[in-house]
């Protein structure tokens, strides 16, 4: 019995030797395996300290961040107009970002923000617990706003399965070095100008501006719970797609500033019963106020820097403030006129030809639109053949396309987009101050996004807007404005038989020259060009601010030359400036991120005028015409507009463009209306003329601006009055049925030709001899023609 107890309790210390002998080695193997885990940890982290995976930024780079800062453009009163940017980022100062928003974040995204430096060990273990375990998803996430800033600076990279843990680590070495270099504060400063809020904005103040319209500085708590509440899932919580979600977020981001104190119980109550008061505001490259006129403008400042400063400036990336001349009312009221009035002639054109294509005789304008379409080279690049092509281009497919009032969703072959877009007419529309040449308002086409091509430095046929140069010319050559011209159709031998019509079929009786401008009549206006000569209105013309190559024919007196908007309207600040031409100006500041001035433009000291006064005087007489009883009446019978007006209409052959400028001493605006190819267009002038094209737009723009009284100073200029020598020379018919000088001459028995006294004269001598033998009601003829009887 003893013998069998003593072999049992050997058994039991033997077993017990064996467990503890076990326990030892799996307490060895475990810390042998804890410290190869440790040494390799250690090796690891050694691996990325010492930049295996990719080099740190020292202390030293990291002093030096310098996030792409988007450019601001503004108006001359102040207001951001739009920005250019490789990404959407406005970088602020600690001091202008609200309180409210760095409470939020540090509430939500890293309660011990204020105690860690740079990683938080116990942020981590309550992650682990709260979040993972007990998928408790308010908590925060692990990363402390450091490590957050790391990654969002210097971003994140593939490594195949370890890729977590080398950017995790990474980012921990990056933020303590950050916590070595900056304060909290300025940490918490970089880290809002440079946290994404999805929609390609970058930072509070981008956000802010985007989804609020308001600086940073002004955000409520609930508003600056709602940007914050975004940084968990940018799209998620984006108040504009998902407002209901957003709402939730940003609730439990307020209950995040009570639970630390930020806020108290009422206020949280309060803001969590607000709406989301979003006042969404977007501004890119499309969007914003004048966008064709902010490409122009960026070209501008890029050709300035490149000359004074070399590649040192990027407009991209280097947060410059870009000052300019317009005028956000008066670019408002531009694109309202246009908006309005090309929605309802875009449905009066299709209308017009129905179910019908424009290009039906001239199929090639379509085919080579087809084969300049994306979607078809795409094709074409994969190897397909035509047929393949137009058979995968019939297919329906849901597109978003240009539409009145706004872009729509539709079910639409690619073919047949092709065709859409080529029936749509598109339209430039410019508004300057023709003292100062500055640019008030700049529209460019109908959607910047879908027709990138600006219509302000398009050049298309001018029409009869080129008409004023030609008369501009004869007054200056001799002619006056009551000499009478016979309205017959001739053929001018010299120039290949060339031989103008009047659109409307009507070639009698005989027109004064100043009605035959008023009245835009072709063939007047073609016998004017001879008179005076193709070389001496084509170097008018130069002078007085085309620069658009001319061909030296005849038909350049009707408009057949190529000219843009812009051009056509440095031509009539001539006019508008009492012969003085005004280059037109639409860049008055750089600054740089500091406030450093780059440029600044300083006006022109003015020069000789282009033209005498008493010539700029009477063409605004006869321009006045045109709107009084000519092809520009509709500004007072329609429009009702009670500003003193001069102007022109245009149309070009076949109703391809149409166009009309409109000035007083005190403002010019001018419009062209047309589809991209010309050979769509109205195919009756009653529809396809300037008078209907492109006259209501400045109708429309104009009545904006006579209602607002700000605007006193344009709406109530007066052009100059005539002198009593002036006066004289204008007294006549605009028409007469019979010729005025042969029935004079009837009554003497012979004709007489035309002499000197007749022609204007600068000096005041002449103006004198003018008067005497020129009075009112063409008395001044038989004064002229006693005198030659005295000389005989």
């Amino acid at each position: 019995m003893t013998k069998k107890r003593a072999t049992s309790k050997k058994k039991k210390t033997s077993a017990k030797a064996k467990k503890n002998s076990l326990k030892k080695k799996m307490l060895l193997l475990a810390l042998k395996s804890v410290g190869l885990l440790l040494g390799v940890g250690f090796i690891f982290l050694l691996f990325i300290y010492l930049g295996v995976f990719g080099r740190l930024p020292n202390n030293v780079e990291l002093a030096e961040i310098n996030n792409d800062v988007a450019s601001e453009v503004y108006t001359e009163n102040g207001v951001l107009m739009g920005k250019f940017y490789y990404q959407n980022r406005l970088s602020i100062e600690n001091q202008t970002i609200s309180q409210h928003a760095k409470n939020a974040l540090v509430a939500t995204e890293d309660k011990r923000f204020f105690q860690h430096e740079g990683f938080d060990i116990v942020s981590l273990g309550r992650v682990v617990f709260k979040t993972v375990l007990l998928r408790n998803k308010a908590q925060g996430g692990g990363s402390t706003i450091s490590q957050q800033l790391a990654k969002n600076l210097y971003g994140r990279k593939r490594y195949g399965p370890f890729s977590i843990l080398v950017n995790k680590s990474k980012e921990i070495f990056i933020a303590s070095r950050l916590e070595d270099v900056y304060s909290k504060e300025e940490i918490l400063t970089l880290y809002l100008n440079t946290v994404p809020f999805g929609e390609d904005v970058y930072g509070i103040e981008a956000a802010s501006q985007r989804f609020f319209s308001k600086h940073s500085s002004d955000l409520k708590p609930n508003e600056a719970a709602v940007l914050i509440g975004m940084l968990a899932a940018n799209t998620a919580y984006n108040p504009r797609l998902n407002p209901k979600r957003s709402v939730k977020r940003r609730n439990v981001v307020l209950g995040r500033m009570n639970e630390f104190g930020f806020l108290n119980d009422k206020e949280t109550e309060k803001y969590k019963q607000s709406d989301l008061g979003l006042k969404y505001l977007r501004m890119d490259h499309n969007t914003g106020i004048a966008p064709y006129f902010r490409d122009a403008i960026r070209k501008e400042v890029e050709a300035i820097l490149e000359e004074e400063y070399g590649d040192h400036y990027n407009i991209y990336k280097d947060g410059l403030k870009i000052y300019t001349t317009i005028d956000p009312t008066l670019q408002r009221y531009a694109d309202e006129a246009v908006q309005q009035h090309m929605a309802s002639l875009q449905k009066e054109f299709k209308l017009h030809w129905k179910n019908r294509d424009p290009w039906k005789n001239r199929p090639s304008v379509f085919e080579k639109e087809l084969r300049s379409s994306r979607r078809y080279k795409a094709l074409k690049a994969a190897g397909k053949s035509e047929e393949e092509i137009i058979k995968e281009m019939k297919k329906l497919t849901k597109m978003s396309i240009f539409a009145y009032p706004h872009e729509k969703e539709v079910n639409l072959s690619p073919l047949d987009s092709v065709k859409h877009y080529l029936k749509i007419l598109n339209t430039g529309f410019m508004v300057m101050d023709p003292k100062s040449g500055k640019i008030l308002s700049w529209v460019g086409g109908v959607n910047h996004e879908y027709f990138k091509y600006d219509h302000v430095t398009s050049k298309r046929q001018v029409g009869s807007t080129f008409k004023p140069i030609v008369y501009t010319a004869a007054l200056q050559n001799g002619m006056t404005p009551c000499e009478y011209i016979s309205n017959e159709r001739r053929i001018y031998e010299d120039y290949n038989d060339w031989s103008p019509t009047n659109s409307d079929g009507n070639h009698l009786g005989y027109y004064s020259m100043k009605g035959g401008l008023s009245n835009s009549v072709n063939t007047i206006t073609a016998e004017v060009m001879m008179k005076t000569g193709i070389d001496k209105v084509l170097n008018l013309a130069e002078r007085m601010g085309v620069e658009s190559k001319l061909p030296m024919v005849p038909s350049m007196s009707l408009g057949a030359g190529e000219i843009s908007l812009r051009e056509m309207l440095t031509v009539y600040t001539c006019y508008a400036n009492s012969g003085k031409k005004k280059k037109l100006v639409g860049l008055l500041r750089i600054e740089d991120k500091t406030g450093k001035v780059l440029y600044e433009y300083k006006p022109p000291i003015d020069g000789f005028p282009v033209l005498d006064r008493a010539t700029a005087d009477l063409m605004n007489y006869m321009l006045q015409g045109v709107i009084t009883n000519g092809t520009g009446r509709d500004l007072r019978s329609v429009y009702r507009l009670r500003s003193q007006i001069a102007g022109k209409t245009g149309t070009t052959q076949d109703n391809a463009d149409g166009w009309f400028i409109g000035y007083n001493p005190s403002l010019l605006a001018g419009a062209w209306v047309g589809a991209e190819s010309p050979v769509v267009h109205f195919r009756t002038t009653s529809l396809g003329q300037g008078a209907h094209m492109a006259l209501p737009i400045y109708g429309l723009f104009m009545k904006k601006v006579e209602g607002d009284p700000k605007y006193r100073k344009y709406t109530n200029a007066r052009f100059s009055s005539l002198d009593g020598n002036l006066t004289s020379m204008v007294d006549c018919a605009d028409y007469s049925e019979d010729d005025p000088d042969k029935s004079f001459f009837d009554i003497f028995g012979k004709r007489s030709k035309r002499i000197d006294s007749l022609t204007l004269k600068k000096s005041k001598q002449k103006q004198k001899e003018h008067k005497e033998v020129r009075t009112k009601k063409r008395k001044g003829l038989l004064n002229r023609m006693k005198d030659l009887f005295k000389k005989d």
